[in-house]
């Protein structure tokens, strides 16, 4: 991994933003990171074993798997030092009751190294990778017989998020040094049909009022907390469970 990897350099300068949205309870954002969480963890319900966490940021959706005792080792990867690190203290301090392993890669580059896994996180990874087909076989890869990979993306044809690309397209590539990539809900099943891979279930969630946060983060917190089942339906987010064919 390249010490001056756009991606890594980006993300670097976040933990303490990425720990508040998980902590706070003022903003859409902090509503939406936190529903990820939640959702993410009633899709791994039915997961044991072994973990691996693609791109685990500060380590909270990784913190709460833990917690539920059903997983006895945790591989967790990101490509940012300051992210794991920031990962680390959180599950050193939380977790008791499995083996931990940190591993600083880009996930293209992650080789297991010993068994595969029964579960795996892809969360708020593939806008800053790309190349969906190739990470779903390299993920597919890496499960056991029976293994599930939970994966999100914000959806581009939401229209709130075609808002958002237009309008900010350009001002992302100068602050982030590259390109978000933004896939469709068709995207994502043609990239798993093409990995082997089976969409057993879906959850939607986030109204995505584009920009609402910058201007009434309390009142864009109200919508998204009062028109829950509206994206639930139409969401632009959504979080996946797959599996091999």
């Amino acid at each position: 991994m390249k010490g001056n990897d756009p991606v890594a350099t980006y993300f670097d300068k976040l933990p303490e933003t990425h720990k508040r949205q998980f902590e706070e309870y003022a903003s859409g954002a902090n509503f939406n990171f936190q529903q990820r969480l939640a959702l993410a963890c009633e899709l791994a319900g039915a997961s044991s074993g072994r973990l691996l966490d693609c791109a685990v940021g500060t380590g909270e959706i990784t913190c709460e798997l833990l917690n539920s005792g059903r997983f006895n080792h945790a591989t967790v990867v990101d490509i940012s030092s300051e992210m794991l690190q920031s990962a680390r203290e959180l599950l050193t301090s939380q977790i008791k009751n499995a083996e931990v392993e940190f591993v600083q890669s880009d996930v293209f580059n992650f080789k297991p190294s010993g068994s595969g896994f029964d579960l795996i996180l892809c969360l708020g990874l593939i806008a800053h990778t790309g190349r969906l087909g190739t990470l779903l076989q390299h993920l597919k890869s890496m499960l056991t017989p029976g293994g599930r990979v939970i994966l999100q993306t914000t959806l581009i044809n939401h229209f709130g998020m075609r808002i958002v690309r237009a309008l900010s397209s350009r001002r992302e590539l100068a602050q982030r040094g590259y390109r978000i990539s933004w896939f469709s809900e068709q995207d994502i099943a043609n990239a798993c049909r093409a990995a082997g891979l089976q969409i057993l279930e879906k959850r939607r969630h986030i109204l995505g009022i584009p920009f609402a946060d910058r201007v009434w983060p309390w009142v864009n917190l109200q919508f998204e907390k009062g028109l829950q089942g509206w994206s639930s339906r139409h969401g632009a987010d959504a979080i996946y469970l797959l599996a091999a064919k």
